[in-house]
């Protein structure tokens, strides 16, 4: 007598297909948060440069920083703007730094915050003009 093994392949597809969505799905959420990340990481870095550019010029650049930030789609709620500038007199060719700290766990699937606890931050530096 013959054994049937037509039922066994149809089994082993839906065994693959099911363990397949298990792994994928998280896998896919992993590069999703990933891309997401670096496309915050961008916008961070973009608003930085602009903002070092109105600081290095005497301006305070938050409020445009904020604008920025929130015209790509990052809310401004999770945003810290601040400003350094080196000594108290402002002068020509003195250095001016603008940090931006987003703190993103809203925003993921996985909770990155043990990898990087405070959220992202950038700095964006320039001299006076």
């Amino acid at each position: 007598m013959r054994k049937n093994t037509d039922s066994l392949t149809g089994s082993a597809v839906i065994e693959f297909a099911l363990l397949m969505s298990l792994l994928l799905v998280p896998l896919l959420a992993g590069i999703w948060d990933a891309a997401k990340m670096i496309d915050m990481n961008q916008i961070l870095t973009r608003a930085a440069r602009e903002g070092v550019i109105m600081a290095s010029r005497g301006d305070d650049p938050a409020d445009t920083v904020r604008s920025y930030v929130a015209s790509e789609g990052l809310s401004t709620d999770h945003l810290t703007v601040s400003v350094e500038v080196g000594p108290e007199d402002r002068e020509l060719g003195q250095e001016v730094s603008v940090f931006l700290n987003y703190n993103f766990a809203d925003s993921t699937v996985y909770p990155w915050e043990s990898l990087m606890p405070g959220g992202m931050t950038t700095v964006a530096r320039a001299k006076m003009e």
